[in-house]
């Protein structure tokens, strides 16, 4: 059998474990707070890839289409977030980003008051992107484009 150790070395031990303890929460808490101040700088330094660009890389690396500026549709132009212009299967569409739903949905409106019932079938809200079809847009023409669509 193993003798015990005398009765006063026994909190000296634990004493020491218990600093060694707290030394380590330290530590452990110092790499959190360093972790977190980390995100907030990159937060606040890095900002998100806008959905126009990405709808552009969407739209040129995957669908292999042709993307141009929407020329001279005023309407278009007025998009805060931006606009571009493409052709899918022979259909030409101007895509409008809007900053808000709201924004998106007063753009259509501007479409509505111009054109009226010449817009079935061509004009398409989704969220705050809004697609203007030259003609009628099949569903895989929509397809195409809903699947470069960005929040």
């Amino acid at each position: 059998m193993i003798p015990a150790p005398p009765n006063d070395a026994q909190p000296a031990v634990a004493g020491e474990e218990w600093r060694y303890l707290r030394v380590a929460f330290a530590l452990v808490a110092l790499l959190v707070l360093a972790e977190i101040a980390g995100w907030l700088v990159y937060r606040e330094v890095h900002h998100e890839t806008p959905p126009l660009a990405l709808t552009r890389k969407c739209l040129v690396r995957e669908k292999l289409l042709a993307v141009d500026s929407v020329g001279n549709d005023m309407i278009a132009r007025s998009a805060r977030r931006g606009t571009l212009a493409t052709r899918v299967e022979g259909n030409g569409v101007h895509v409008l980003i809007g900053s808000s739903d709201d924004e998106a949905e007063r753009l259509a409106g501007y479409y509505r008051t111009i054109a009226r019932e010449a817009l079935v079938g061509r004009l398409d809200l989704r969220g705050h992107v809004l697609y203007f079809w030259e003609g009628i847009a099949s569903p895989t023409q929509r397809q195409t484009m809903y699947d470069c669509w960005y929040q």
